[in-house]
This record gives C-alpha cells, structure tokens and sequence, in this order.
C-alpha cells in the first residue's frame, strides 16, 4: 500500500466515532516507509526509552500510556486490534485494560500529522503461583516465598510471559525478539514460558548502539543465555536460588556478526579469547557510565569446550562486579 493510499485510509477510520480510542489496527507502512517517531512515550508513570517497544501486563490489568514531548499542536491518536478496552482520557493521555484471555495485543500510537507512529507489543501475561511446578506441561520449578532482602524485583513473578510458534519472532525493541531470551529447556515443547524486563532491553539496546558506533554492523547481540526457570538453572547445577536470569534480569552475550556462534575479535588482535570479552565489558561500563539507571551486575567468562567467551549483564540496580 502506498503512503498515499494509508494516508487516505486512515483520515476514513478517523471519521468514524470513537476514532480516537479504538482503530482497526493498520500497520500497513513498511518499517523504510514510516517517519521516525516524533514523540516518545510514557507507561504507567515509567518512560518507555525509545527503542523499547514492549510492555508486560497481567489480565485484566488497566494501564495508563501517555505521550511525551509531543510535536507542537499534534493530534495523537491511539490505535487498537480491537481488543482490550480503551479509554482517552486526555488529549496525549489513555487508560486501556487487557484482555483477560494471555496473548499479544499491539497497540499504534500515531502522530495524524506526520503519519510517524510508535508500536507497543503487549504482553498479557499467564497467572502463576509459586504452588505450580509448571504452566501447560512447560516446567518452571519453584520461586522463593519471598524477594532477595525483600526486594520487589526477585519476589516470585504473578505471571509470565506466553511464548508461541507465532510470537517467538515478535519485536521487543529496535534490534531484539521474544524468542531470543527463552529458556534452553524442552525445544519442542509448546507454549513455552518467560520473564523480560525492559530495562534489560534497554541495556542491551545502548550496548548495541555503541557497538554501532564503534564500527561494528549488527543485527542484533547474541544472548547466549537469557531467561532460565527455576527448574533449568537448579538442573544445570547453580545453587542459586536469587539469580537474575529465574527474574528476566540478566543475559549473557556475546558479538557474532560474523555468524560462527563465538565471539568475534573485537580488539582486533587476531585471537578470539577473553580479552574480546573484556573489551565488551570495558563497553558496557561506558554505557552504564552514561545511562546510571542501568546499573547492574557483569561479569566476563573465558571460552571452554562448549561455548566461546561471554560476557554477563543484568540490570539489579546497584553494581556488582565478580
């Protein structure tokens, strides 16, 4: 469809009553096609970095989205799949409540006067109480009763995110999909389960932009390990019970333009060893450095029989270094 053709097409939804709460969803451009994004957004209070294009949500659950630093005199609309109930509550303001059915539901919110637009994939998310070992025959094993020293951010999740055939591929930011933080348990068991933090995201999307920035054309960065159930992380031997991978925290990564599945030489000296893992390392401190609310743990690991050197991050919010 040509810009012209969606530009028509969505002045005639728009016309329609209700338009600016519910729109049958059109995302009809092609990415190369849409103007960047003139605004950003917020969810639930919380700034939604710009890369970051996915929210967690339990069924039933009401959210608030507003928008941020909204071009002069823009009309902002929000655009629906026609599920969940939405509700504009100011002119840059809206309150939409979830299905109660777990699932993907994307929201649009579109700028009408330059057609730009930011897509939200949210997540409704499966009901879980630490009394189950597993969710659709997928195990998960079992939570602490209770957070790390009371901390909300390793208490046992009420709910966890559905990963099916058709959503594996789906974006949760600029340069990374659900499918690749799930757990290495059961391949061929569907649905599987999982927990994504978007401050994680957002971690690893300013790593990936300074790695861009220091020449390097990726895709993506390779998670090497992202979430783990309980059940996983007890069975490949770790004793602990409180890491940040069981919470949706942590990944471990390295840098593979090249495709091989190790790390590349990314200080140029002809050896891939540990020492690309701490320049990865050195780099992820100079994003931290300017980003401080993504403090967290890190970590460099050397290569052995099964895998090649890696780094560790996790975004617990304070620094841990080991």
């Amino acid at each position: 469809m040509s810009r012209r053709a969606a530009a028509w097409l969505l002045l005639a939804v728009l016309c329609t009553p209700a338009a600016q709460a519910r729109l049958v969803l059109d995302d009809s451009l092609s990415v190369g096609e849409r103007p960047q994004a003139t605004f950003t957004l917020r969810v639930d209070g919380q700034a939604l970095d710009s890369s970051v294009q996915a929210a967690f949500v339990m069924p039933g659950q009401q959210i608030t989205i507003g928008v941020r630093d909204r071009p002069d005199k823009a009309t902002m609309i929000l655009q629906t799949s026609g599920a969940g109930v939405p509700e504009q509550v100011a002119a840059t303001q809206w309150r939409w409540q979830a299905p109660t059915e777990p699932g993907l539901y994307p929201l649009v919110i579109y700028n009408r006067d330059d057609m730009s637009r930011r897509r939200l994939n949210v997540f409704v998310q499966k009901p879980y109480d630490r009394s189950q070992s597993e969710l659709d025959g997928y195990r998960i094993g079992h939570y602490e009763p209770h957070g790390l020293r009371g901390r909300a951010s390793s208490a046992p999740p009420a709910g966890l995110v559905q990963v099916t055939r058709a959503n594996r591929d789906v974006a949760l930011s600029a340069h990374f999909t659900l499918g690749q933080f799930l757990c290495h348990q059961q391949p061929d068991h569907w649905p599987k389960y999982l927990l994504i933090r978007p401050r994680l995201l957002e971690k690893l999307e300013h790593t990936h932009a300074a790695l861009a920035d220091a020449g390097f054309e990726l895709d993506t960065i390779t998670v090497m390990s992202g979430y783990r159930t309980p059940w996983y992380n007890a069975d490949i031997g770790n004793t602990t019970v409180y890491s940040q991978h069981l919470f949706g925290s942590a990944a471990d990564i390295f840098v593979d333009a090249d495709g091989d599945g190790r790390m590349d030489d990314l200080n140029g000296d002809g050896a891939i060893d540990t020492a690309d893992a701490r320049w990865l390392a050195d780099l992820v401190e100079t994003v931290v450095a300017e980003h401080p609310t993504l403090a967290g743990g890190m970590s460099v690991y050397p290569a052995n029989s099964r895998h090649g050197p890696f780094v560790h991050i996790d975004v617990r919010g304070v620094r841990v270094r080991w």
